[in-house]
């Protein structure tokens, strides 16, 4: 198995149909991905229609992993995609096609987990999901449609495939910080620009949301992440008392 493929979990965020997780599970087998995450309740991946659908990958259903939020789905990923069928200009980020994030993919899988996130049947992924994700994908198609849930894995998993079979080709990624140390560096400088009185709690979310985005892109490794953190925890001392306006 490719290390890109091994490296890969599919996350459904609360899926409500058992045919569906069934056939998200057949076509993961057939793509040689075997890892399953079931986040934010939803569907037993035992359910018997999943097994019956999934034809021959109840392995994957078996394996499947279930958990309370997609924090913890995505514990130790250092590359997430969450994929969408809609507008995605308020989380000011630029979708690109399956296999443009695949091959994304496939060179940070020398780094760590890789994760791609679907969202529910009826709503797909929310904006704050969105925002949780390194990146944005999108099918393309003719405008107002979209696919649903099993065939987008399906196409997703084919390029994850056509990618993993060129593992030979990634790009040497040097060691990263993980999402979780990054999660936590973004928390410590909005808590340090927010007592320091640059930030408001008001815009906090949002400006938070910039900040992981900042931190993602700067591609910061383990003892830079740590040292930026250090500052990030003396912010109010060195920014001083906030000054009246």
């Amino acid at each position: 198995m490719s290390l890109l493929l091994s490296e890969t979990r599919i996350i459904l965020m609360h899926p409500t149909l058992p045919e569906n997780v069934g056939s998200v599970a057949r076509a993961m087998r057939h793509f040689g991905l075997k890892n399953l995450v079931i986040a934010e309740g939803g569907v037993d991946p035992l359910h018997p229609l999943a097994l019956r659908v999934s034809a021959g990958a109840e392995d994957v259903l078996e394996r499947a992993l279930r958990v309370d939020t997609l924090e913890e789905a995505l514990s130790g990923v250092v590359f997430a995609v969450g994929t969408t069928a809609r507008s995605v200009q308020s989380i000011a980020m630029q979708p690109q096609d399956p296999r443009t994030v695949a091959m994304l993919a496939r060179d940070m899988s020398n780094v760590g987990a890789i994760a791609l996130v679907f969202g529910t049947e009826k709503h797909g992924l929310s904006r704050e999901q969105l925002r949780r994700c390194h990146q944005i994908a999108h099918i393309p198609g003719d405008e107002g449609m979209c696919l649903n849930l099993a065939m987008s894995v399906n196409i997703f998993a084919y390029e994850w495939y056509l990618a993993g079979a060129d593992d030979a080709q990634s790009a040497d990624v040097p060691l990263l910080a993980s999402a979780d140390d990054l999660d936590v560096l973004g928390e410590r400088l909005a808590a340090g620009l927010e007592r320091s009185g640059v930030l408001h709690a008001k815009d906090r979310s949002s400006k938070l949301h910039t900040l992981r985005r900042i931190l993602s892109r700067t591609r910061l490794d383990p003892h830079e992440a740590a040292l930026v953190r250090a500052i990030a925890e003396r912010l109010p001392e060195v920014l001083g008392p906030e000054k009246p306006l």
